[in-house]
């Protein structure tokens, strides 16, 4: 007997086929149309200490946009066309729980990217978003390459005596573009 479940995601409809193999058994076949879930992720630094992923809470404003100018159409004066200009990136906000062990990184953030010599460092980072497969390992199924890197804004968190959390630190991140891979056809 097979059963397809019907479900709504931000009015989206996505269906689910659940199956009852020979043994009477289900196993979920699920619709590769289903949105990707954001909290299984790594961040690689390379160009830092031994280029090892860093755990981060979160990762934010991966953008790209760009503005059109205003063509006029040589006599006729009856339509205009837009064409676009320049691509620009926003900056990219991590989050992390304050770590001591990582110093090669740390000194790169609090000194905004000026390496030792007075010269800007820039890194690529490569952010990996993390699914498991059909035999419960962690794959890649998108990643974003960030080129040319450098903070410009690091920000450490609040201590309170009053309350037991984590010291959060905030960093920033310029960008001169980004290529993206899907790892999934």
């Amino acid at each position: 007997m097979n059963d397809i479940v019907y479900c709504y995601f931000n009015n989206l409809l996505f269906t689910k086929f659940i199956l009852m193999d020979k043994d009477n058994s289900f196993s979920n076949m699920t619709n590769s149309s289903y949105p990707v879930l954001g909290y299984r992720f790594k961040i690689t630094f390379n160009g830092i200490g031994n280029n090892e992923s860093y755990p981060f809470q979160s990762v934010s404003m991966i953008s790209l946009s760009n503005k059109s100018v205003l063509i006029s159409n040589g006599g006729d004066n009856t339509r205009e066309y837009k064409l676009p200009t320049i691509n620009k990136y926003k900056d990219v906000k991590l989050v992390r729980g304050l770590m001591t062990n990582n110093v090669s990184l740390l000194k790169w953030f609090e000194n905004l990217g000026i390496d030792y010599d007075g010269r800007l460092k820039t890194v690529i980072v490569v952010i990996e978003l993390m699914n498991t497969d059909e035999n419960n390992e962690l794959k890649t199924i998108e990643k974003w390459s960030l080129y040319d890197c450098f903070p410009t804004s690091f920000v450490l968190g609040e201590f309170n005596s009053q309350k037991s959390e984590i010291v959060l630190e905030t960093i920033t991140l310029a960008y001169s573009k980004y290529e993206r891979e899907s790892a999934v056809g």
